[in-house]
């Protein structure tokens, strides 16, 4: 699998929000976008996964173009957790990750089985009749990235998957999605958690795409100097350090 997006720009209402942005994520890989708010991350995650149109570029999942594909083939191919998911949904559990199966035709026993085995995989076993608008944020994440799962896709594609989360659901969330073992592009926030997590990442600003590679490389404190305005300082060599002088007699 593989999710290449090639010179893209989108529009909205007639105003620019991305311009020309490149990326890619390969089979497995755990890719991060990240960027300061309004420089167009969900712009372009939204246009991935088809809720927008490029007005230019193309945008290919294992070389087909995914705006020419029926709405059921794209959603064999790629699953979503979107940002805009309603957070009180009038269903069980049970029933909002049935409705991963709706690309393909009904088999109950074995969308049953697969509804369970994705819910014991996320850790909500035994939270199948429970309201999904009574879980707690944490939960609720699981329970979409569980309707993920059923999609049985090859390509994740995560809204903001750790807003309004405290830190160890977080850390949770990004752990989980870690392990599932299939392509994922998430937009994130927080850089310390796109570095510790990521096996690449691409930094966005003011609709571009500016920087793409590994966090150690990318993460610099010159370009957050210049995409944040902020004075950074990397630390991780010095942590390395002190533990070893600590460890020593």
């Amino acid at each position: 699998m593989r999710l290449d997006v090639a010179g893209v720009s989108v529009s909205l209402d007639g105003r620019p929000i991305v311009h020309e942005a490149d990326l890619r994520v390969d089979d497995r890989e755990f890719v991060a976008l990240v960027g300061p708010n309004g420089c167009g991350k969900s712009t372009l995650l939204r246009t991935i996964y088809r809720a927008l149109r490029p007005s230019a570029g193309l945008i290919s999942v294992d070389g087909d173009d995914v705006h020419r594909l029926p709405w059921r083939e794209s959603a064999r191919r790629t699953a979503v957790v979107a940002q805009e998911t309603p957070a009180e949904l009038d269903f069980t559990v049970w029933e909002v990750v049935l409705m991963g199966r709706t690309p393909y035709g009904r088999d109950a026993a074995a969308d049953e089985e697969r509804c369970a085995r994705a819910l014991d995989r996320v850790g909500l076993a035994g939270a199948e009749d429970r309201v999904y608008a009574t879980l707690s944020g944490g939960e609720k994440q699981r329970a979409l990235i569980a309707r993920a799962l059923v999609q049985e896709t090859r390509l994740l594609l995560l809204d903001e998957p750790t807003s309004n989360l405290d830190v160890r659901h977080q850390l949770e969330i990004l752990h989980l999605a870690r392990e599932l073992g299939v392509a994922t592009l998430a937009v994130l926030h927080d850089l310390n958690q796109a570095a510790a997590f990521c096996d690449r990442l691409y930094v966005m600003s003011s609709g571009r795409i500016v920087a793409g590679g590994p966090p150690g490389e990318v993460l610099t404190p010159e370009l957050i100097s210049q995409v944040y305005g902020v004075r950074a300082v990397r630390r991780t060599q010095l942590v390395f350090e002190r533990l070893k002088d600590e460890s020593e007699p």
